[in-house]
């Protein structure tokens, strides 16, 4: 299992390095659309539709309210990332509250909108980010700082893991994992930060090098359990099989949809 994670994860880095280094604006739309979309099928597939045509459907309705709100709202980007931020403290409240939250989760309405408001603000800020300056470094740097404290918190919880973090949810999430985690973090934070100042000419962020990764490894966490949640309401192990050791889109990219707000606030005003 380690073996697949460590090989999947590997493709994904070069794949990354490809698109913010040689993808023009029209191949990262292309590739943004085509993760967004695989991401929204499956999403409907957690919700509770096995059906094929539904799921698609619901891929292709995401896809077009994307093109569309970026054509007529294209400089939105901040009153997006702070509602997904709020959304994300009212995700953490039903954690807590699960397993008396869990009756919420049957309603797929409801549902159906949440998965735009988990999976939208990522499409739409990464898209956003492709003419911002520094984009391949910022780009680049999101998925390194929730890798990190992915990565971190999963060898500190195998190895020193005691005090369960949120059991009814999760029962392998430790409070141990979670330090791992930010100390990870934290690491490769201040590494990002001091090629930032070197390779740049600027000065050194300390404020974004020490706080960054505090906030990153706690939404993206959280995040993380969020879709632990719903997974086990609907009583499933992976959003799905298309990542060998990772599962599904989502369970690769639900710490990034929740950190990704905080992460790039922190680049707006500190980098």
């Amino acid at each position: 299992m380690l073996k697949e994670r460590v090989a999947t994860a590997s493709v994904l880095l070069i794949c990354l390095l490809l698109v913010a280094f040689l993808f023009n604006e029209l191949a990262f739309f292309v590739f943004i659309a085509g993760v967004s979309m695989l991401a929204a099928y499956e999403w409907a597939g957690l919700v509770g539709y096995a059906n094929k045509f539904a799921r698609i459907s619901y891929g292709l309705a995401f896809l077009g309210i994307l093109v569309f709100s970026r054509s007529i709202f294209p400089e939105a980007l901040v009153p997006i990332l702070l509602f997904s931020i709020c959304f994300w403290f009212l995700a953490f409240i039903c954690i807590l509250s699960y397993p008396h939250s869990g009756r919420i989760w049957n309603r797929r309405p409801l549902l159906f909108m949440l998965g735009l408001i988990v999976i939208y603000p990522t499409s739409y800020a990464l898209l956003y980010l492709y003419n911002s300056d520094y984009f391949a470094y910022r780009f680049l740097g999101l998925f390194l700082f929730v890798g990190a404290a992915d990565t971190g918190a999963y060898f500190a919880g195998k190895s020193f893991g005691r005090h369960k973090l949120a059991e009814s949810v999760s029962p392998n999430k430790t409070w141990e994992g979670v330090l791992g985690g930010l100390i990870s973090c934290t690491l490769i934070s201040l590494i990002y930060c001091y090629l930032f100042h070197y390779l740049m000419n600027k000065p050194f962020p300390l404020l974004f090098a020490l706080c960054c990764p505090l906030l990153v490894s706690t939404f993206s966490v959280t995040g993380d359990l969020f879709e632990s949640m719903l997974k086990r309401v609907r009583g499933i192990k992976d959003s799905g099989d298309i990542l060998p050791g990772h599962g599904g889109i989502l369970d690769r990219i639900d710490g990034i949809v929740a950190a990704l707000p905080v992460y790039l606030l922190s680049t707006v005003f500190f980098l």
